[in-house]
């Protein structure tokens, strides 16, 4: 599916600190503040942390399991932001979108293959503090089951809408069409010693033809996520994973 108007990538000025901190990776959940689960096949294994500097492992290939290394994004696409696999239960709630927790969705069950990958977007200056995590989750589905699947996510973020009190995290839709939708994920997010304050991440889901297509943009330490840089990443991810047919 192809939408008129996609924006072009950009980098994010974000206030960073010198001090060192966690990155803002923490699993969200609507209803269930449990870490969710990743879905009947698990996606490819790596040592890769969110936030690490390590060099990034290599980019799967058709042998790592059914969806071909050119079906996800490519340096192309994302600004050469340096890729890494990621490790079964890394950004759990967003592979696919889970807002009630570790439910499992029906249409899990459909899903052949699957594969998650982490891109370290860079900062504006040589040597700075990455601009922000992407996620890019892509599940390869049995006839039928990719449409389940977008059906089944859409109706738990109305169920589990949740919201900003304290352990909580609030996910809604900002954006929506046939086959598509922007969700913007909110949570209370505190930085060493100061005040709470509100930060919202962003995530596109798509279906294209029998694959489900996940981008998302979960800043850094804390600094929100960018819905522009999203929007134009789950473009050019549509029209990649159209290799997988």
């Amino acid at each position: 599916m192809e939408r008129p108007g996609s924006v072009h990538l950009m980098q994010k000025n974000v206030i960073r600190f010198a001090a060192s901190a966690t990155l803002l990776a923490l699993p969200l959940a609507g209803c269930d503040s449990t870490p969710a689960a990743t879905g009947a096949s698990p996606p490819v294994q790596s040592q890769a942390v969110p936030g690490q500097s390590a060099a990034a492992s290599a980019a799967p290939s058709p042998e790592d399991n059914g969806i071909p290394a050119e079906a996800l994004l490519q340096p192309a696409d994302t600004g050469g932001a340096e890729a890494g696999k990621l490790a079964e239960g890394e950004f759990a709630h967003v592979r696919p979108l889970r807002p009630c927790g570790d439910a499992r969705y029906p249409s899990d069950a459909s899903r052949t293959d699957a594969v998650a990958m982490r891109y370290l977007i860079p900062g504006e200056q040589a040597g700075s503090v990455p601009a922000g995590v992407v996620v890019e989750f892509v599940g390869r589905h049995r006839a039928g089951g990719a449409a389940e699947q977008f059906t089944d996510i859409k109706a738990a973020i109305a169920k589990c809408p949740g919201g900003l009190g304290k352990g909580q995290h609030k996910w809604e839709i900002v954006k929506s069409d046939d086959g598509f939708m922007v969700v913007r994920i909110s949570q209370k997010y505190s930085y060493a010693d100061e005040a709470p304050a509100t930060v919202s991440t962003f995530a596109a889901v798509s279906r294209v033809g029998e694959a489900i297509v996940v981008v998302t943009d979960n800043g850094w330490e804390n600094s929100g996520g960018d819905q522009a840089l999203v929007e134009d990443l789950i473009a050019k991810a549509e029209k990649r994973a159209e290799v997988i047919g």
